[in-house]
């Protein structure tokens, strides 16, 4: 089984509230926060969908349009890399999946086709690990596939949580939001 985790943390340094402020007043079916564009995303293409916060918006939210939520501890909720968050998701799974496709709330123009893409490549070609990268191939992360044996055996497989081992890279020109810039860049772009 095959299932989408977004995780999306209450506060932010940057751009305070990033992942639940109102994103896309220029689109049509916008605004809504920022971490639900994802969310509605995954919904149409996982049969099941986990958000991981430490927020009771966004976990209700979550709740409200057909995703499970998960209850993030305060400690992986500084600056914590993502691997611990997800093998925190992962255990609270009650049915463990053998592939988590992690889709960043921060990233909301993200294509739905590139999400499908990534999960029939995990799926269909037994990658361990897949994730975006920009045109250059440095890598991004709007969109990060493993199996459940690559997050149980993340730091011995590839040193620590920082070295990443893809199997496969998928360039995203997708605009990741940290400040105010970027999210005034990515709110022109209508094409989700």
């Amino acid at each position: 089984m095959t299932v989408a985790l977004i995780i999306a943390k209450g506060q932010s340094t940057r751009l305070k509230n990033k992942n639940w402020i109102d994103f896309g007043t220029r689109f049509p079916d916008g605004p809504k926060p920022m971490f639900q564009w994802n969310v509605e995303k995954c919904l149409q293409i996982f049969k099941k969908v986990y958000v991981s916060s430490d927020n009771e918006f966004i976990l209700s939210r979550s709740v409200q349009i057909g995703a499970s939520p998960i209850k993030r501890p305060i400690e992986l909720c500084d600056d914590v890399a993502n691997v611990p968050v997800y093998l925190h998701a992962y255990k609270e799974m009650m049915v463990k999946p053998d592939i988590i496709v992690a889709v960043q709330a921060n990233s909301p123009t993200t294509k739905m086709w590139l999400i499908k893409e990534a999960k029939e490549l995990m799926e269909k070609r037994n990658y361990e690990e897949l994730i975006t990268c920009h045109q250059d191939y440095s890598v991004y992360g709007s969109i990060w596939a493993m199996t459940s044996f690559r997050l149980e055996h993340y730091e011995e497989i590839c040193g620590d949580f920082h070295h990443h081992k893809p199997d496969a890279l998928l360039v995203d020109p997708s605009i990741d939001i940290h400040t105010i810039s970027d999210f005034n860049k990515a709110n022109l772009n209508r094409n989700l």
